[in-house]
């Protein structure tokens, strides 16, 4: 992809980084954080994408910071582990599907500077109601929380058509499409947050564009009535109206902002959770034509966008340099004004002194422990490396410049790498070997809490 070579992409790269004003700490900046679901950095116009229509995200890019060497983990619950507790997944993942709830999280940091907070989307983070205030949101509008393998009929799924979403743990709200009743919700509650003059955080975790890949409201065929999820799971036809539909929403909800009076104080951070589909195939202006990476321990699989703006605070920006999930939470706690305790021994660096303008702090290396650890199968694809701004070195020894490799198909073996290579990935290596007795689908951290995940009760399955 074009984003592989470190270029400008073609953006105001050259304008002089730094807020338009400074930053007032005494009026705390919203903070609206939208996740995006299983798409990768090649999709988007930004990033060098050509196949689908974003014109909403690219504008974003063209007024904020791109990130052009953001990761996340290649799978879904994997990174929302991450993201939520700014730890690598060596560290604190159990199992998918499944967060231990005396985890610190990013919510509780915004809740101690002031914020309210919401999550409104997908959880998946375990099987119980009442973990998501204990993770620190003081409202919730969710899918896959308990309500999951049961709404599951001929006219009932998890997060599209004709699905059932779980509003504060009191009731459940049918919805003729899900992503439409999450932008409902989010959209009353910013309202009700502005009235009442409160800073808020929203985390926005967008079902779009995970399978099945669905006709959506905006399309002539639109169909409201099929099956489970996985019926349609192979079917790639719908992809690019389902990325049209995701950019409608990112554009929706500035303009939402925009609306309200609140655009010049919200900072508005765009991401994705992994890689797209491995059944999607994306071409990019570089004449490349690549397949998505979810669930596969590559480039593709990890390399997701991600965007901040401050409205018209921040001077538009190209940056290179190594981000990653974790960082997350230390952001969020500088933008609320909140130390996060030594104790938490986080693994994120904070990206708010560039927001603001100043150096960015250094981020040696990016850790992707992927170890999906599903309950009812195993992952052959479970591996351990680290990256720095070229190379990949894994636990078995395999190095890969992802640079001119993002498929990881040509390694060189560590015994064979030049001695100049070795020394400059030795601290890669040494940050792999700290988990020396690392191998494939290696059991996780304990579970703490009784709870389940709805993977634990589900036939074993390709989830690709």
């Amino acid at each position: 992809m074009i984003t592989v070579k470190k270029l400008s992409l073609g953006i105001a790269a050259a304008a002089a980084a730094g807020c338009a004003q400074a930053p007032n700490r005494d009026e705390k900046p919203n903070i609206v954080f939208f996740f995006a679901d299983d798409i990768g950095a090649e999709c988007f116009g930004c990033y060098g994408g050509t196949e689908y229509e974003t014109p909403h995200i690219d504008a974003l890019a063209r007024q904020g910071i791109l990130y052009t060497n953001m990761n996340a983990q290649p799978l879904s619950s994997p990174s929302r582990v991450q993201v939520m507790t700014g730890l690598y997944n060596d560290r604190n993942y159990v199992a998918f599907g499944y967060m231990n709830e005396d985890e610190h999280t990013f919510a509780q940091l915004a809740k101690e500077g002031g914020y309210s907070t919401a999550i409104v989307g997908k959880w998946q983070l375990g099987r119980s109601r009442a973990m998501i205030p204990k993770a620190g949101f003081d409202e919730s509008f969710c899918s896959q929380v308990e309500m999951y393998l049961e709404s599951r009929g001929e006219r009932q799924t998890d997060r599209y058509a004709n699905s059932m979403w779980d509003n504060n743990g009191k009731h459940y709200d049918f919805a003729i499409y899900g992503p439409d009743a999450m932008q409902d919700y989010a959209f009353d509650y910013i309202d009700r947050k502005v009235e009442a003059g409160e800073p808020f955080l929203l985390y926005f975790t967008e079902p779009l564009v995970h399978t099945p890949h669905t006709t959506t409201p905006d399309d002539a065929e639109w169909d409201d009535n099929y099956g489970s999820r996985f019926t349609a799971g192979a079917d790639t036809a719908n992809f690019k109206s389902m990325v049209k539909y995701l950019d409608k929403q990112v554009g929706a909800m500035v303009q939402k902002l925009k609306d309200k009076g609140v655009w010049e104080n919200t900072i508005f951070i765009f991401a994705s959770d992994n890689g797209t589909s491995t059944r999607i195939l994306s071409r990019t202006a570089d004449g490349h034509e690549w397949r998505g990476g979810k669930g596969e321990p590559t480039y593709m699989g990890t390399h997701v966008p991600m965007i901040i703006t401050w409205g018209s605070k921040i001077a538009p920006k190209v940056s290179q340099h190594l981000a990653d999930l974790t960082d997350i939470l230390p952001t969020i706690a500088d933008i609320a004004g909140v130390a996060v305790p030594e104790e938490w021994k986080i693994d994120g660096v904070s990206l708010y002194p560039e927001i603001c303008g100043k150096e960015a702090n250094p981020k040696p290396l990016v850790l992707v422990h992927f170890n999906p650890l599903w309950p009812t199968t195993p992952s052959p694809k479970a591996s351990r490396y680290a990256m720095d701004d070229d190379y990949a070195y894994f636990w078995d020894g395999r190095i890969y410049n992802y640079r001119e490799d993002p498929e990881f198909k040509t390694p060189l073996m560590w015994a064979d790498a030049p001695e100049q290579l070795r020394q400059r990935l030795s601290p890669l290596k040494e940050r792999v070997d700290e988990m020396a007795d690392f191998y494939p689908d290696k059991p996780g951290a304990p579970r703490r809490f009784p709870y389940k995940t709805f993977y634990d009760f589900a036939p074993p399955q390709n989830p690709f």
